[in-house]
């Protein structure tokens, strides 16, 4: 016993300074790019320069747990990812008509569903998963599944160029952005949502919808700019010190301040992820760009 507490003692103090030295806490910044068939999770401080120090992917076509149609055409047009579940899953969508969830430990595919021209996923407690399902024939529309009956959808609601959805743990709400109106829905019963108000957005082509720290705010893009959403008084307003521009793609912020956000280059992709406070650009020459999202573990 002696020898343990001698043990320990030497032992809490090294934990200590391993855990304040600070390319400890730099090795976690991290995150996740999406386009083509691929997700990428890039370390943002062992990169070097602006080459990207990628540390994990998931290629759809590799995934031999997704059956055919899927892996090799319906996640061609990787289109949202982002983490849940303290970094652990990842949910992603695709405009070619499908979204998932993926395990990062083993990349296996815990779930899958047919979503026309799907821009956006989100998970709902319950075990529910909702897609915003774009312009398509099918399409214009938010859709509900659970993860227990993957193949079944539970319910709709018709929303033009759904592009954007946010479940507020808070506001216990799922806030759902289309073409030029955002909404809010609350659960209404194990199998359907309930929209509960309506705010038009300042433009058309609504676009991206994220979080805005944790106040419950959140970003809004649309053809002509971006935008933080008040919630408390239903207010859109000028994100303060961020270079605005039109048609961005994906916007975010993480716990230091600083912004991650695409902006597309060639019709709507890009090959770079661009940053701000402080200014930063990441090139992926060999892929079709379409957001970008901090990888959070929280």
């Amino acid at each position: 016993m002696k020898h343990f507490r001698t043990a320990r003692k030497l032992a809490w103090p090294t934990l200590l300074l391993f855990m304040l030295n600070p390319a400890f806490a730099q090795s976690k910044k991290q995150f996740l790019v999406c386009g083509d068939s691929k997700v990428l999770m890039v370390d943002y401080n062992q990169s070097k320069d602006s080459i990207p120090a990628v540390v994990w992917q998931w290629d759809a076509h590799e995934a031999m747990d997704l059956p055919e149609q899927f892996r090799t055409k319906m996640f061609n047009t990787m289109d949202d990812c982002k983490s849940i579940r303290g970094g652990k899953q990842l949910l992603v969508s695709s405009s070619g008509g499908a979204i998932a969830i993926v395990n990062v430990q083993d990349k296996k595919v815990l779930f899958h569903a047919a979503v026309p021209n799907s821009h956006s996923i989100a998970l709902l407690p319950g075990d529910l998963v909702a897609a915003a399902a774009s312009t398509n024939k099918t399409g214009n529309k938010i859709m509900l599944f659970s993860l227990s009956q993957p193949g079944k959808v539970l319910w709709t609601d018709s929303l033009y160029s759904a592009h954007g959805l946010v479940w507020n743990e808070k506001r216990k709400s799922l806030f759902a952005l289309g073409y030029d109106v955002l909404r809010e829905y609350k659960v209404d019963s194990k199998s359907s949502l309930r929209m509960v108000a309506s705010w038009k957005i300042p433009g058309i082509g609504g676009h991206e919808l994220q979080p805005a720290g944790d106040t419950g705010n959140l970003f809004v893009t649309e053809h002509h700019g971006s935008w933080l959403f008040d919630i408390a008084d239903g207010q859109f307003k000028k994100i303060t010190g961020f270079p605005d521009a039109e048609n961005i793609k994906s916007l975010g912020r993480d716990a230091s301040g600083q912004y991650i956000y695409t902006i597309p280059e060639e019709s709507w992709w890009t090959f770079h992820v661009k940053f701000h406070e402080p200014a930063r650009v990441f090139a992926f020459p060999g892929m079709h760009v379409y957001k970008a999202r901090w990888y959070s573990q929280d």
